[in-house]
């Protein structure tokens, strides 16, 4: 390849990525990376190290699999460094099980998913989605439409040093170097380290991102078919929020309406006399709003993760494994300005705030700095046998994990400069405190999450290996331990405990069959469940008041959720050669218990509820095709149908028109195409995703139209010289023709949905809030070795 050399996977840990093959030749139907020969008996798609070669080294992994069939996924901007969101089948991203090297990502406490956060592009070999049906071993217990998988490249069997710089639109700035010691003490070890960092500008107002990143990847060979694979990536990133905007504020506005640049600032304090900041002169003579300011809308975060893959080789047809992991997260977000008002008053939580402007008083209201504050400790462990008796590969094992997750959300002061004097809100000596000496918290929990999963699987192998019959079965558990600490956060002001546990038995049924040497059929069934997201159980808390500052009283309410289940069922055909590959299936998903953010009126609040019964019904094709030596394309095209059955209930006396209707956000049609030409050291490409017209409600009473976005790629290798080898330059052009459309937010999690644009019995309309395409964005790497 003209982009880099060939590499293969690390062999796969805890979630079986099946045999990853990486094409390095032309005139291959998987010339393109898109589209490789399956031979699992379930829907299942990826992407491969050629395909990433030629795309932007900032992409994160939904920009890497977006053209696959299902897939409907937007980047906020372009360089992958902010985020955005996926939909696969219509599943939310939280109802998809992530993992890297076998380890799951999700948030362990709402299964949100930040792509932003997980990899480098230049040391990821190959992402996989199955779509419907979860892996009998995956480590998932908020999964209930399939898994999306990352798989680490193995380090190099020959000592080596890869530096890439990156430059692009917006002041793109990425700059990467990757060490690999090739094979060491006898052959038996082998590693690779590398580092990397980059800085962008948003494309439309101000702010940008800047994100630190480190992976080592270390393999050792114990002899005998054993080893120990071990990963460890770090990443530490703080960028801006994009503004979300509704269609009226399209309108008014325009396109580039984004968050302000001039901060508000404070009145000074005089003591004896009362200072409110939101109706101070200077901030309403320039209609300034709290949040309005960029500075205040950031998001830093850090996290590791770290697993090993020890397969250790019994017999000839026996194995064990032993894959342990942990994940460290912390950092805030949303965040944004708040305001706080001093007092000095025993129905206040903790006696009220203390002076905060420091002029002696306790009469003023501040502007301050407050966000999401969170914390994750995350171990956990997958154990697996495998045993091969005559035709019977047999799999048994068990997952566990324990996860801690705190959720804070203290103050900190800010200056009239927008400075916030703890962006980061990990310095407890800066944080804001009431009359007692507890800090002023919006939010205070811990969750305890313990998931579990025993579960065994058969593959059958018959008449001379043309049938393979796979037969599983898992059973998982998630075990809620969540404490509500008092806080502003209404309906949180005293203490409560809520203990719930959800379990499921997960059957499930693969069959392929061989029709000749290039053609097969599968049939796959299989059971997924989703446990509700511990945000449930905020707000749980009513009646009840503060004596002496301490909230007395009151009673705890019921979780308003329950898990989610869905039988999921693929009919489909592949046809591989040399020249052609072709896989299609015919699906059909039966939801039970579908979970949703909806208006609850008892809370007052949007909150997870179970929004009915479901179903969803397509057809999804993938191509790879070889036109000539040099030329070849691939392509998919996604049909589905969903129906919610159900009308969800508001009230005692109102219910959303939710029956008949389509689940928001997912189009009836999505279309991917790809073209590739490739000659000795050289290539160029061209891509086109067209995304369909869907709704942006539950109601279905708004929609967004369809849209086609192209991106163009090239890319040339030059002469090695003695010291330089394989220097290489390539271009990527995303959104060509600078396409304006428009993306549904529905935040991390892709759950948060409005009920209805407009006014209905019992529910005031809320129109829902989008946000703006990326335009052309280009960038420039080279990329040399050493």
């Amino acid at each position: 390849m003209a982009a880099g050399t060939a590499a293969y996977a690390q062999t796969a840990t805890t979630t079986d990525v099946g045999t990853v093959t990486v094409q390095g030749n032309s005139g291959t139907a998987q010339a393109t990376g898109l589209i490789q020969q399956e031979e699992s008996p379930k829907a299942r798609s990826s992407v491969n190290r050629d395909y990433m070669d030629k795309q932007s080294p900032t992409g994160n992994p939904y920009q890497m699999i977006n053209l696959l069939p299902g897939v409907n996924t937007y980047d906020n901007d372009g360089t992958g460094l902010f985020g955005g969101n996926i939909r696969v089948r219509g599943f939310n991203s939280d109802q998809l099980g992530f993992t890297v090297n076998g380890a799951p990502v999700n948030d362990s406490g709402s299964f949100a998913v930040y792509p932003q956060e997980y990899t480098d592009a230049e040391n990821l070999c190959d992402i996989f989605v199955t779509q419907g049906s979860t892996d009998t071993e995956a480590p998932h217990v908020g999964a209930s439409g399939g898994n999306i998988g990352m798989t680490t490249c193995a380090p190099e069997d020959k000592q080596r040093v890869r530096v890439s710089t990156s430059v692009g639109s917006n002041s793109l700035w990425k700059r990467y170097v990757r060490f690999d010691s090739g094979k060491l003490f006898d052959d038996r070890f082998k590693f690779f380290l590398s580092y990397s960092k980059t800085t962008a500008d948003k494309f439309k107002g101000a702010g940008s991102a800047e994100k630190q990143h480190v992976d080592f990847g270390g393999n050792l060979n114990l002899g005998q078919g054993s080893f120990i694979n071990a990963n460890v990536l770090y990443n530490n990133a703080v960028s801006t929020y994009y503004r979300t905007v509704k269609k009226d504020e399209i309108a008014k506005y325009g396109p580039n309406y984004e968050y302000g640049t001039t901060p508000p600032v404070h009145q000074p304090g005089v003591n004896g006399t009362t200072q409110n900041d939101t109706t101070y002169g200077p901030n309403v003579a320039a209609n300034i709003a709290g949040n309005n300011f960029y500075g205040f809308n950031v998001n830093p975060f850090k996290n590791y993760l770290a697993t090993v893959n020890g397969h250790f080789q019994l017999s000839p047809t026996s194995s064990f494994d032993v894959d342990p992991y942990f994940w460290y997260g912390f950092g805030t977000g949303p965040s944004g300005i708040k305001t706080l008002t001093e007092n000095n008053i025993g129905t206040q939580l903790g006696g009220g705030v203390r002076d905060i402007n420091g002029d002696g008083d306790n009469r003023d209201t501040v502007y301050v700095y407050s966000a999401s504050r969170t914390r994750t400790y995350r171990p956990g462990v997958t154990l697996k046998f495998n045993q091969q008796i005559d035709n019977h590969k047999l799999l048994f094992g068990y997952w566990y994990e324990r996860a801690r997750h705190q959720q804070t959300a203290p103050f900190t002061r800010v200056d009239n400069n927008g400075n916030v004097s703890d962006l980061w809100l990990n310095n407890p000596d800066l944080w804001l405190r009431n009359q007692d000496g507890s800090f002023v918290q919006n939010r205070d929990t811990l969750t305890i999450s313990t998931g579990k999963s025993v579960f065994m699987q058969d593959s059958i192998n018959l008449m001379n290996d043309k049938l393979n019959v796979q037969v599983g079965a898992r059973y998982s558990s998630i075990d809620r331990n969540y404490t509500n600490n008092p806080s502003l956060a209404s309906a949180s002001g005293g203490l409560y405990t809520v203990q719930k546990s959800y379990a499921e038995l997960l059957p499930s049924l693969g069959i392929r069959f061989q029709l000749d040497q290039q053609q097969s059929v599968f049939f796959n069934a299989a059971k997924n469940f989703k446990a509700p997201g511990n945000f449930s159980y905020n707000g749980l808390l009513s009646g009840g008041k503060y004596v002496n500052g301490v909230y007395t009283g009151g009673t705890v309410r019921d979780v308003p959720v329950d898990k989610e289940t869905t039988w999921n069922y693929d009919l489909g055909y592949r046809y591989n050669s040399d020249k052609w590959t072709l896989s299609g299936s015919a699906f059909f998903i039966d939801y039970r218990n579908r979970i949703s953010s909806a208006w609850n009126e008892a809370f007052q609040a949007k909150i997870d509820t179970n929004v009915g019964d479901a179903t969803s019904k397509g057809l999804e094709l993938e191509s790879g095709y070889a036109l000539t030596k040099n030329l070849s394309m691939y392509g998919s095209l996604s049909y589905i149908k969903s129906k919610m059955k159900d009308n969800m209930r508001l009230d005692a006396a109102n219910s959303l028109p939710t029956s008949g209707k389509e689940f928001p956000d997912t189009p009836n049609w999505l279309s991917g195409f790809s073209l590739q030409y490739q000659q000795d050291s050289w290539y160029v490409f061209g891509q086109a995703k067209y995304t369909g017209r869907r709704y942006t409600t539950l109601v279905n009473d708004d929609a967004i139209g369809g849209y086609t976005v192209f991106n163009a790629g090239a890319g040339a290798t030059f002469p090695s010289t003695t010291w330089l080898k394989k220097p290489t330059i390539r271009l990527n052009v995303a959104n060509l023709f600078d396409k304006q459309y428009l993306s549904l937010n529905a935040n991390s999690s892709g759950s948060l949905l409005t009920n209805n644009a407009y006014d209905l019995p019992g529910s005031k309309g809320s129109p829902p809030s989008f946000y703006i395409g990326a335009p052309r964005t280009f960038t420039v790497t080279l990329t040399a070795d050493f």
